[in-house]
């Protein structure tokens, strides 16, 4: 009689064809993370790029109406001035109706315009009466094209005010902006760290007080004339006044305004005067080196004179020229062409970068 012979079907996998799936797993998602990050970080400076053309195209839109590019004003302290010091809004501000924020423009009073506080409180219960929407509601508006998508600060900004320090008691939470105004290449107090050395050049350009580096004091309206770049601490400048050329001259970069520091770690936090509508925080300095983390270089951790152009892109950062093209800058960039790039009035030639 035959015998028959019984086989029973695995229906599983044993303990070390599962370790050796999981382990196959694990090398692939080691091999694939670091080009799905890639990917990632492509588009966030892609959108970026975006940001700084979509500004570029506001500049000239505004340009078109106004005859000069968007105004900036900050309300400085302490010299006579005229305007007078109680208004202060950025560039930025005058840009929201050509970006598609007419909304948000709308409800600021230009009249009333001391959005960030000083001597006032703009939550309703100061001296000066408020505008129908008080600017403690516009200031807090978060605009995506003022923010760099690969900084990770938060975009609602604490302790945001129109000075060096929180400011003179007179801190606000705020939204931020990652894109600032170029001043040129100036010695001007605010927005220049002493400790940046003067480079050396031929014709000693690069000496604080000569005529290639300005001092500019940012308190006096009077003395934003001798701002080299695009953007004035009080005021702006025409496309007729870019001598040096549009496609020579930057616009506007992008600035992480970090708080640097002479400590052993660098510090990425956000200074308290990085907000969108603050004519301060809106403008930067081209003298500072890109991606400036040299603790030597800087003055003490939470200075705001510490930081310049700068962004979380390996190797450089975005500004946008004039002309509205948009450029990725090596952080490598040699000072004068740097400088070059920065004045709108030198007559230099900007060779390549």
């Amino acid at each position: 009689m035959p015998r028959f012979r019984w086989s029973v079907r695995r229906l599983g996998f044993t303990l070390i064809e599962l370790l050796v799936v999981i382990a196959i797993i694990a090398v692939l998602i080691a091999l694939l993370l670091p080009a799905v990050q890639q990917a990632r970080e492509s588009a966030r400076r892609t959108q970026c790029k975006n940001n700084l053309k979509q500004l570029g195209l506001a500049m000239h839109n505004y340009h078109d109406v106004h005859g000069q590019f968007p105004q900036n004003y900050d309300s400085g302290g302490n010299c006579n001035q005229n305007p007078p010091t109680s208004n202060t809004w950025s560039w930025l501000t005058m840009c929201l109706p050509y970006i598609d924020q007419s909304a948000i423009y709308n409800q600021i009073n230009f009249e009333q315009a001391n959005v960030l506080g000083r001597g006032n409180d703009w939550d309703g219960t100061g001296v000066t009466p408020a505008p129908a929407v008080p600017p403690s509601i516009v200031r807090k508006k978060i605009i995506p094209a003022f923010l760099c998508p690969s900084n990770e600060q938060p975009a609602l900004r604490d302790g945001q005010g129109i000075g060096y320090t929180s400011p003179w008691g007179n801190g606000r939470q705020a939204g931020g902006t990652d894109y600032v105004g170029n001043l040129g290449h100036v010695w001007s107090g605010w927005k220049d760290s002493g400790n940046v050395p003067d480079f050396p050049s031929a014709d000693g350009r690069f000496v604080r007080g000569s005529a290639g580096t300005p001092w500019v004091n940012g308190e006096c309206v009077n003395e934003s004339r001798n701002v080299n770049g695009v953007f004035q601490y009080q005021g702006g400048f025409k496309i007729s006044q870019i001598v040096d050329g549009t496609s020579n001259t930057i616009a506007a970069f992008e600035d992480m305004h970090w708080n640097g520091g002479n400590g052993p770690k660098f510090d990425y936090n956000y200074t308290c005067d990085s907000s969108w509508i603050s004519g301060l925080g809106a403008t930067g300095n081209i003298r500072m080196p890109i991606n400036n983390r040299n603790f030597a270089w800087s003055y003490g951790a939470s200075d705001p004179r510490n930081h310049g152009w700068s962004s979380r892109h390996t190797g450089g950062a975005h500004a946008v020229l004039c002309d509205g093209a948009v450029k990725f800058v090596s952080e490598n960039i040699d000072h004068l062409t740097r400088y070059n790039l920065g004045v709108r009035n030198d007559g230099n030639t900007v060779g390549e970068y």
